[in-house]
This record gives C-alpha cells, sequence and structure tokens, in this order.
C-alpha cells in the first residue's frame, strides 16, 4: 500500500465520524421543533375554546338584551312575562329567586358548549336634571351576569351591565 490509499482509508473514518455528528445534531433539533410545535398546537387549542366560550356567553346576554328591549323597568324580574316581566330566550328555561331577587336561565346548549344566565336588580334611582323642565329622571341598573362552559373544558363568565330609563316614581 503507498502513501496515498493509506490516507484516504484515513479519510474515510472521518468523514463517518463528521457525518453522524451532524446527523445527531439535525435530530436533536428535529426533536425540539416538533416539542415546540405540539406546545404550540395545545396553546391555540385553549386559545380557540377560550374565545369560543365567550362568544356563547356574550351571545347568551345579547339574546337576553334583544328579548327584552323595551322591558326593563323597576321590580320587573319578579312580574310573570305576561304582566310585563322578562322574557327567556326561545330554548331557556327561567326561573326567579325571591331570596336572592335573581332572575336565572338554566343553561342552554349553545355551538360548542352551554351557557346560563342570571340578572339582579343593583338599583332604581333618580337623577335630578338642572335646567330643565322635567322633572326628574330615574333610571333602573341591573347586572346581567352568563357563565358559558365548552364542551372540551373551560368556563368564562361575562358580567353586563344594563342601565334603563323608567318613567318618573317608579323608583
Amino acid at each position: 500500500m503507498n502513501r496515498l490509499q493509506l490516507a484516504a482509508m484515513r479519510q474515510r473514518g472521518a468523514v463517518l465520524i463528521v457525518g453522524l455528528v451532524m446527523l445527531a445534531v439535525m435530530t436533536l433539533l428535529v426533536v425540539s421543533m416538533i416539542k415546540t410545535s405540539v406546545v404550540e398546537l395545545k396553546i391555540g387549542g385553549a386559545h380557540q375554546i377560550a374565545q369560543q366560550n365567550l362568544t356563547n356567553a356574550e351571545r347568551l346576554i345579547n339574546t337576553f338584551i334583544d328579548v327584552n328591549n323595551g322591558r326593563f323597568a323597576a321590580d320587573y324580574l319578579a312580574l310573570a312575562t305576561a304582566a310585563g316581566g322578562p322574557v327567556a330566550p326561545a330554548s331557556g328555561t327561567a326561573t326567579y329567586s325571591a331570596t336572592g331577587l335573581t332572575y336565572n336561565i338554566a343553561p342552554v346548549n349553545l355551538h360548542g358548549g352551554r351557557a346560563a344566565l342570571q340578572v339582579r336588580q343593583l338599583q332604581c334611582t333618580g337623577l335630578r336634571v338642572v335646567g330643565v323642565g322635567m322633572g326628574s329622571i330615574e333610571y333602573v341598573f341591573f347586572d346581567v351576569r352568563s357563565t358559558a362552559t365548552g364542551d372540551l373544558g373551560g368556563s368564562t363568565t361575562v358580567h353586563q351591565g344594563i342601565r334603563s330609563i323608567v318613567p318618573a316614581g317608579s323608583c
């Protein structure tokens, strides 16, 4: 064997070692990227579920406000619907709790989950408007709270305040 052949044999072993080291580094990089992708997918999924729950909670509140537009008055939560009381959304079952002074709508099936609603009258108060011949304007304030739970987990609660003008003397 001449020197040239011996040098070529030694280099073949070096190329193999360098190739294996590069392959190991590339494997570690790929494994790290896969782990990062899995974490990002979980974060994205959790965010999507949270957004769906928020949408469902807001949807039930907006539906309640829409079907009761013009009905908000002092102490109307305890009244029957025919007597001017609140109207439940089409698919909801409503009850009034005299002890808690709250109007509750049992959980309703919505897209990707369920949502329940609770309405409570906070106060009824007059506001004197200076310089206006109307006398006083009275307002009734309500707290509307909706809690949505997703089919895939998670829960979101949304509070919405409602202020409605009521006839003088209502408070």
